[in-house]
């Protein structure tokens, strides 16, 4: 159950209810995509997000204003799946927006479950981009090291995973497809 504390004259939810949701709802993830305009012909991105049916907006608002309003709150129907209920998404990949309330949340009041590994990585990920690390295409392969333990009940096989080298850009496209 959440408990309301007054903070800067608004009313927040307790930041334990916030890391309980979390740790049920939420996911940091490394994403990688290909993108002939990167020296590496890869981008590497971060980020934060929880996913519910809308009938849980309120809910999300309030976790969303209690972080600090990172990223996005929005909704979304999946046109494809009628009989699907419309969904709510707070997504935050900003670098600025991860570094500066995600990051500092989760340190302050850290995960209780498995997800405290993932986001304990997704921090040294996070710091590595900040630095422009993910740029180099050692460091970008590190990365992708990195990613494979995080979430390891996840989705499994990915395209661009460790073992899997990137491809250096010539001539605007990668050498090779991972």
């Amino acid at each position: 159950m959440s408990t309301l504390s007054k903070q800067k004259g608004r009313y927040q939810l307790d930041p334990s209810y916030i890391v309980g949701f979390v740790d049920g709802e939420g996911c940091f993830s490394v994403t990688c995509g290909k993108h002939i305009d990167c020296k590496t012909g890869y981008t590497i991105q971060a980020a934060f997000e929880m996913e519910v049916v809308t009938d849980d907006y309120p809910i999300m608002r309030r976790i969303y204003k209690t972080l600090g309003k990172p990223g996005q709150l929005y909704t979304f129907s999946f046109k494809r799946y009628p009989t699907w209920k419309p969904h709510c998404k707070i997504k935050v990949s900003n670098l600025k927006d991860l570094t500066e309330k995600i990051i500092p949340f989760f340190t302050r009041y850290p995960l209780q479950s498995k997800k405290r590994k993932s986001f304990l990585i997704f921090c040294r990920i996070v710091r590595m981009i900040q630095q422009k690390k993910h740029l180099q295409l050692k460091y970008a392969e590190q990365i992708l090291r990195l990613r494979e333990t995080m979430n390891p009940t996840g989705k499994g096989q990915r395209k661009y995973q460790r073992g899997n080298r990137l491809g250096s850009r010539s001539a605007g496209k990668p050498l090779a497809t991972p």
